[in-house]
């Protein structure tokens, strides 16, 4: 008879059914290609390269190591995913039988006469998974780990994203803050200089004025500068789980590495490069299968039960006077009234699946806008600094120009100091577009769906 109950569970077991839907990927126009791409698509994309391909400044990639091996973030992330993988085992687990060893002792009565028991038995169960109800609770639990380990990579994504876009923020504050001291330098041998002729009757206290007030906003600009610089540090060390402190410092703004091209690749393949994506993807698997196992609890479970042991009813002499004993059975379960609780969560589980198609539809749509963005971004990041450049280039051989003529005496010190205040303007925007080109070409890589590839 053993044998048999073993028989009958391995048969129910092989050839039970899995009621509920079986997942399917909801049907998502995509465009034939991204707004704002050049050319035909083709299948290559800049997502395709790891992140130490894209930002090839040592330091940088010194620090997005030590942000990935320390970040708070990435930490709590990982054991997420060892969770996610322990209610995996929990749930599956509950395919096989069930062993355990029980043991009881009782003794009884008033004065006379009094009776003793004991027995220790092996006990099994196994619930018979039918109707697939324990197979789609553990396909909801594989695939709501799949989501964690995705969520996981958007994590590293968004880290590795996060400590570039930093980094060049606090080259940028570095290159501007050069310009400043540059023009304080120079700015303090003009002061000197219209002191100097002032004393000597050629300028106005006018002309002193306003050559302190040159200097003097200068000098702002440089204190607003040190205070950005230090707090993009500390956020860089945040970011690198340490304590606040300074950065090392690589390449220059100007010397960062430019890709020639950057292709974007085919719509499409958004779906299964992007983390998030993949992620909401999961997340509408794991509510596909609750719906099974919402729909399996409609019909009948069956558990096996088997134990076998020794029991005895003389608690002095357990050995010589016990006896081995063993019982089987099995239980059906079968619903009949339960006041609408299973139809209701059946209908809540469907409406929760429903939302997630939802989800992920605008998830996909909004990937889609993401790029385009991007694309339009570093397109016109890149245009902008080109223009900057020359505007830039041209102030400062007016500002040149305005300190000869006023050194010559040809014009007054007011166009000296109409041209050096544009002139350290036009060059701190010119360090800024330089940062928004890297920026645009950080952000364009992650709307790709790169940045977490090992």
């Amino acid at each position: 008879m053993r044998k048999g109950l073993i028989m009958l569970g391995a048969v129910a077991m092989l050839t039970g059914c899995k009621v509920g839907p079986n997942y399917k990927r909801p049907e998502v126009a995509a465009p034939p290609q991204f707004r704002g791409a050049e050319g035909q698509p083709a299948p290559a994309s800049m997502a395709d390269s790891k992140w130490f391909e894209v930002f090839r400044d040592e330091t940088l990639q010194g620090l997005v190591k030590e942000a990935l091996a320390a970040n708070y973030d990435i930490r709590i992330a990982a054991q997420r995913v060892i969770e996610a993988e322990g209610q995996v085992t929990a749930t599956r687990a509950a395919l096989f039988p069930q062993l355990g060893i029980q043991g009881t002792a009782s003794r009884s009565g008033t004065k006379s006469p009094v009776f003793s028991s004991a027995g220790g038995f092996l006990a099994a169960s196994w619930e018979l998974d039918l109707f697939g109800r324990i197979r789609r609770a553990t396909e909801a639990a594989q695939a709501q780990m799949l989501a964690t380990q995705e969520n996981q990579k958007a994590v590293r994504q968004a880290l590795v994203s996060e400590v570039a876009l930093s980094y060049f923020s606090l080259r940028e504050y570095d290159a501007e803050l050069a310009y400043v001291m540059e023009s304080l330098k120079t700015r303090t041998e003009s002061l000197n200089l219209v002191t100097a002729r002032q004393k000597g009757g050629v300028s106005t206290l006018l002309d002193v004025d306003q050559a302190q007030t040159l200097l003097s906003a200068a000098q702002v600009q440089k204190a607003k500068l040190e205070k950005a610089v230090e707090q993009t540090e500390n956020l860089i060390n945040f970011l690198l789980g340490k304590p606040p402190g300074p950065v090392a410092r690589g390449l220059a703004l100007s010397a960062q590495y430019q890709p020639p091209a950057i292709p974007a690749g085919i719509p499409s393949a958004l779906l299964d490069r992007r983390p998030d994506l993949r992620y909401a993807e999961q997340q509408l698997v794991a509510a596909n299968a609750r719906v099974g196992v919402a729909k399996a609890a409609f019909f009948p479970t069956i558990t096996l039960t088997a134990a076998g042991g020794y029991q005895t009813v003389d608690l002095v002499n357990i050995v010589d006077r016990s006896s081995a004993s063993y019982n089987m059975g099995g239980m059906l379960d079968l619903p009949i009234f339960d006041a609408g609780r299973r139809s209701g969560n059946y209908k809540s589980a469907k409406a929760q699946k429903e939302q997630l198609v939802v989800n992920y539809q605008k998830a996909i749509n909004n990937a889609f806008r993401d790029v385009s963005d991007a694309l339009v971004g570093y397109a016109k990041a890149k245009e902008s600094r080109t223009s900057q450049e020359v505007l830039t280039k041209t102030l400062r051989h007016q500002s040149d120009l305005a300190n000869l003529r006023y050194r010559g005496g040809v014009s007054s010190y007011l166009e000296v100091l109409d041209t050096e205040r544009q002139r350290l303007g036009e060059e701190q925007s010119l360090a800024q577009a330089q940062r928004d080109e890297l920026s645009a070409m950080v952000q364009l890589y992650k709307a790709l769906g790169g940045g977490w590839q090992e």
